[in-house]
């Protein structure tokens, strides 16, 4: 089975910190990408979509979303107990909405801000 990789935002302060804590927990059966232009392309995706939802694949199979999270929590001691919880169809379809909706567009929000008061790329 392919590794599952971990496409994520180095620049949110949440992301990076949540991402170093699976990184604690998973050591090397998941590989952590960080989001730049050349790994955006190598995903097929802008800098601007990777950094709009957390993405994950194994081999060609990509997710997104709550999907990418229940993938990774699926590879961690004590998270793999919420996988199924949170994949559970009507939970699942509730956590989609709230994160795509909410959660995701304003963790992107103060993104696109941190940027702009950096001068960084992308703004």
């Amino acid at each position: 089975m392919a590794q599952l990789e971990v496409l994520y935002n180095a620049e949110c302060p949440i992301c990076r910190r949540e991402i170093e804590h699976y990184k604690r927990l998973s050591g090397d059966d998941v590989a952590y990408v960080e989001i730049t232009a050349q790994t955006a392309a190598d995903w097929g995706l802008s800098e601007e979509q990777a950094a709009q939802q957390l993405h994950v694949r194994r081999g060609a199979a990509t997710s997104v979303g709550v999907e990418a999270f229940v993938a990774i929590w699926r590879q961690l001691p004590y998270f793999w107990i919420l996988a199924p919880i949170v994949n559970f169809k009507p939970i699942k379809a509730v956590a989609s909405v709230i994160y795509r909706r909410c959660l995701a567009p304003l963790l992107f929000a103060a993104h696109k801000r941190r940027r702009r008061r950096s001068g960084g790329a992308g703004s």
